[in-house]
């Protein structure tokens, strides 16, 4: 039977040692450092932004709501993503083993991909009449931005290297520690062994235990508590200044109860006077941390540069983005591995002198480019969007060649009829057709296979997303309007189709035919202003267009000009008559002249087709006099001054070679001879007060 002394005495106990355990349990939440670390980056980013020539303003890593790669869930204590079945079983059972219950704690995901990213493309993207997203470059720019994984995992580099300033910054600062160590001891009245167990858990430390303390083969119960703090210090020539206390307090109850107390409070200053000392070792992981980020920075805001021209032109020219000194800790100074892709601070390869200061990961995707430029044989050749948008141009070219081959194959196959050609020239155009008709669909597929390209590596879109292309940037670049081809088309099958009405037409035929005349006027009518309007922007250019031209040019090509505005004028003549023409015929149409008025209408769609054959050669020749290039004047020593003074990446370079030069001096520390200056110290309490310090039980130590 326990007699009620002990029994208080045991709950007492337990008390305090609950008490000592639930404060150690102590801390601050995972999203508190989170948020800590995120602050601290955001911090350090905007400080190295302090010039406009490499300013990243705003800079946050938080994905954009719309990103396709956005995580909804909570980032501290995320769900578990879909896993591999045969592989999840090893995690609840290995080698016969039971493994960790709560995996599934904080729930399971059903997929990567944020499911409402398709509903927001509405937001900032167009949509056609089938439904296609229609993108232009800059939509293309501000869908690489939001979903682009290369892009997003730049930013995230940046965000570690801010990171790596942080670590090295806090080594530097006074650290402050804490912590508590409470041990209970219970010793029975015949224990075995010789009581060395009793230092279990609580042996030789600031927070340690006791060795026994009752004599053997009585009962004893022994309630040791130890609390100590302690502040260190690094200091920028390598040395370290540690200040302690400690406090202890033990509960003896065996026989009479006793209790003591005491506290010891220490220093130690430790200063490396060669090897490992001076401020060339003390400060250089903070150093070259501090010029690493600041290189990154500059690195991201390059590469933002090159990230544009790889959308556009599918070239980001090699530029690299933002890198951390890989394989190492922090700055990259531990320990020594050789100077070749390692070592202190990566000497070589880890460096990346010469390489723009980063790897070769080239960013965004290429995805898209023809095979040839806007004329073939390559001339103009470009990637990403302007290279979709050559391939789009070449695959109409391509379309319109074939459909002239066939508005030409009946006049042909009506010759071979007359007797004028033999079969042997009209099947020779007619494989010219086919050809043609299968380089179109190759150039069609390769477009297509392009767009997947670029959907997938430059913009971060699933290729099943509808995409159609806005071409209004390469309108300029279109000799001949698409609705002016579309009329000609029309007459074509005007042509087609009046002569498939046989000999004896009937009237509301070629009523019907007329009408279609009539509409095909109409756009003809159309497209003679939009003539009109590019020769009118030939005046805009005059002075532009001559001020490099000599006299004699300038007087010829006015003349040129001036023949322009002619044959518009001429053709808005012709394309009045032809309107006179037309009513005359609907006039004269009875069931009795059908005859004539089918080839009177005949006549009349030759004539307008020929009209518009006509107003497309004024068109393309206006339109290429409208394309000007303005000269640049700049010698190669105003270009060299401008890009010393502009490019990061030169300025990168520079910095790495300095940053290599400087591991010299700091590896060269390491042949030093080893001589240390060590001052430490303590002082102590006697009885049972806990803050009773007296010289008398100080101690001073000094050594080298």
């Amino acid at each position: 039977m326990i007699c009620p002394s002990v029994f208080l005495r045991r709950k007492l106990l337990l008390g305090l040692t609950a008490c000592a355990v639930i404060g150690s349990m102590g801390g601050c939440h995972r999203a508190m450092y989170r948020q800590q670390a995120d602050d601290d980056a955001r911090a350090l980013v905007e400080e190295k932004s302090c010039d406009p020539r490499w300013a990243l303003p705003c800079f946050n890593i938080e994905m954009n709501p719309a990103s396709r790669y956005y995580d909804q869930y909570d980032p501290v204590k995320p769900p578990m993503p879909p896993d591999d079945p045969e592989s999840h079983d090893l995690m609840h059972c290995v080698y016969g083993k039971k493994g960790w219950a709560k995996w599934h704690k904080d729930g399971d995901r059903s997929g990567l991909e944020n499911p409402t990213w398709q509903q927001c493309l509405d937001q900032y993207v167009t949509r056609s009449q089938s439904g296609a997203y229609v993108l232009r470059l800059e939509d293309s720019v501000r869908l690489a931005l939001i979903h682009s994984p290369a892009y997003q995992q730049q930013l995230e580099t940046l965000y570690l290297s801010s990171l790596d300033v942080s670590t090295e910054r806090f080594r530097l600062d006074t650290q402050f520690f804490g912590g508590n160590s409470t041990f209970y001891n219970h010793r029975g009245p015949d224990p075995t062994g010789s009581g060395v167990g009793n230092t279990a858990g609580g042996g030789a430390g600031v927070y340690g235990g006791s060795p026994r303390s009752t004599p053997f083969g009585a009962v004893g119960d022994t309630l040791r508590t130890t609390t100590g703090v302690e502040a260190r210090r690094r200091l920028a020539t390598a040395g370290e200044l540690v200040v302690g206390f400690a406090n202890s307090f033990v509960w003896q109850f065996a026989g009479p109860d006793q209790s003591s107390a005491a506290s010891l409070a220490s220093f130690s200053f430790l200063q490396p006077l060669l090897r490992a000392g001076g401020r060339v070792v003390g400060l250089e992981r903070l150093t070259l941390a501090e010029r690493t980020l600041l290189a990154n920075v500059r690195a991201m805001y390059r590469y933002r540069q090159g990230f544009f021209t790889q959308i556009a032109i599918g070239d980001n020219n090699g530029v690299t983005g933002p890198q951390r000194r890989g394989g190492f800790t922090g700055a990259g100074l531990e320990g020594f591995t050789g100077v070749g892709t390692g070592g202190f601070g990566g000497v070589g390869d880890a460096t990346g002198f010469g390489g723009g200061g980063g790897n070769n990961n080239q960013g965004a995707g290429g995805g898209g480019g023809g095979t040839t430029g806007f004329a073939g044989g390559g001339a103009g050749l470009q990637n990403g969007f302007i290279g979709l948008l050559q391939q789009l141009q070449q695959m109409r070219n391509l379309q319109e060649l074939l459909k002239a081959q066939a508005r030409t194959r009946p006049l042909l196959e009506a010759n071979l009829a007359a007797g004028l050609i033999d079969i042997a020239q009209v099947d020779q155009f007619r494989q010219n057709i086919e050809t043609e008709r299968a380089n179109m669909l190759s150039a069609r597929n390769q477009l297509e296979t392009a767009l997947d390209q670029f959907k997938i590596q430059t913009l971060g879109l699933p290729p099943h997303v509808p995409i159609e292309l806005n071409d209004s940037l390469i309108k300029q670049f279109q000799f001949i309007d698409p609705d002016l081809g579309a009329a000609q088309d029309s007459l074509a099958q005007i042509l087609s189709d009046l002569g498939d009405l046989g000999l004896k037409p009937a009237a509301t035929d070629l009523e019907a035919m007329a009408d279609r005349i009539a509409a095909s006027r109409r756009d003809i009518e159309e497209q003679i202003g939009v003539v009109l309007n590019d020769l009118q922007k030939l005046e805009t250019l005059d002075g532009a267009r001559f001020r490099d031209v000599t006299p004699e040019d300038q007087q010829t090509t006015r003349e040129e000009w001036t023949r322009l505005k002619e044959t518009h004028k001429r053709l808005i003549d012709d394309h009045a008559e032809t309107g006179a023409i037309l009513s005359e015929i609907r006039a004269e149409l009875k069931p009795d002249t059908t005859d004539k008025v089918m080839g009177d209408l005949v006549l009349l769609a030759v004539r307008l087709d020929n009209l518009v054959k006509e107003l497309a050669l004024v068109q393309a020749r206006s339109r290429l006099e409208l394309i000007t290039v303005e000269p640049v004047e700049l010698n190669s020593f105003d270009a060299l001054a401008i890009a010393r003074a502009n490019r990061v990446d030169w300025m990168n370079n520079r910095a790495t070679l300095v940053d290599t030069w400087r591991l010299i001096e700091f590896n060269a520390n390491a042949l030093e001879s080893g001589l240390d200056i060590v001052i430490s110290g303590d002082v102590g309490t006697t009885g049972v007060n806990p803050v009773e310090f007296t010289h008398t039980t100080g101690a001073l130590r000094a050594g080298l």
